[in-house]
């Protein structure tokens, strides 16, 4: 059985290949990178012709979809690029995926949801109310996953959507379209100040834990019919107090903390339920915040100039 990744050389892409290996899967990559491995092949998910191309050299029967423009600031500067890759890529896949009957296990966002106050966030939302994005990238990711529903209802398509929440760890570096969590450790490492932003909330999952959620998915999912599962670890916290436990545990003041207004992009609170995951994956995120910040740490100190 072949497991395709695309987007596999990316943050969660590589962890997710190193993971499914490790648990005895034949693992195949595909990434815009010129590479020459023997599991690897160049593919844009955009180019139709360079997919087929892939399925026709390996046989496909579980495709990880992770291959795609994230993040809120890159789709607004790049909405079209955004909308090519991850609605028109994901296309590309869906074809596929029929074509050759393998399963499609879709890589979508918190972001879909939109503001929903301190109201903990489930999959029941979307058939409860209309969904609505606060920016591009989460209306491309949430239109991809209302075109995965459509196929998987009227053409027997199986997939499945895995909406990851505030994935962190080793493999980011920092970079301004990167977490929040990434920048500030690296920023903090150098004393230099972070700005956090008033009001704010979040459930930080670290990438260990999501990526045994993917495993749990493709293993766990009966693929009846098309689901949304929420990936993450139930453990809201204030930004702030986020920000002064990565200054305690770098011992640097937090007096480089400072605060600003989030903008209109910006969901100020993002408290969500993993039990339906629980329920029916049996998954259940394993490391807590201060364990997976140390670990991140370690990484950037060992890798990172």
């Amino acid at each position: 059985m072949a497991v395709l990744i695309t987007g596999g050389l990316g943050v969660i892409g590589r962890r997710l290949a190193e993971h499914l290996r490790e648990h005895g899967y034949d693992v195949k990559v595909t990434d815009i990178a010129i590479r020459t491995e023997p599991d690897y092949r160049r593919a844009d998910v955009t180019r139709y012709e360079e997919l087929v191309e892939v399925f026709r050299t390996w046989p496909i029967e579980h495709v990880f979809h992770l291959a795609g423009e994230v993040g809120r600031e890159n789709g607004e500067q790049f909405p079209r690029r955004c909308v090519d890759i991850n609605v028109s890529g994901t296309l590309n896949l869906v074809q596929l995926c029929m074509e050759h009957s393998a399963r499609l296990y879709f890589a979508s966002t918190s972001e879909i949801y939109g503001d929903h106050g301190s109201a903990l966030v489930t999959e029941e939302l979307e058939t409860d109310s209309p969904l609505l994005p606060t920016n591009c990238y989460g209306w491309s990711k949430l239109h991809a996953e209302q075109l995965l529903r459509h196929f998987s209802q009227s053409q027997g398509l199986q997939a499945a959507a895995m909406r990851f929440f505030m994935c962190y760890g080793p493999g980011e570096r920092p970079d301004p379209y990167r977490s929040a969590m990434t920048n500030f450790i690296h920023r903090l490492r150098h004393d230099q100040p972070i700005t956090v932003h008033r009001g704010t909330s979040r459930s930080w999952c670290y990438i260990d834990d999501i990526v045994a959620g993917c495993r749990s998915l493709m293993e766990g999912w009966d693929g009846k019919r098309y689901e949304g599962f929420n990936i993450g670890r139930a453990d809201p916290q204030p930004m702030t107090d986020v920000a002064e436990l990565i200054c305690e545990l770098l011992d640097k003041p937090t007096s480089l903390i400072q605060s600003a207004d989030p903008g209109p992009l910006v969901t100020p609170v993002k408290n969500a339920s993993f039990e339906k995951a629980k329920r029916m994956l049996g998954y259940e995120a394993q490391v807590d915040l201060r364990d997976g910040i140390e670990r991140t740490i370690a990484w950037q100190r060992a890798t990172l100039a």
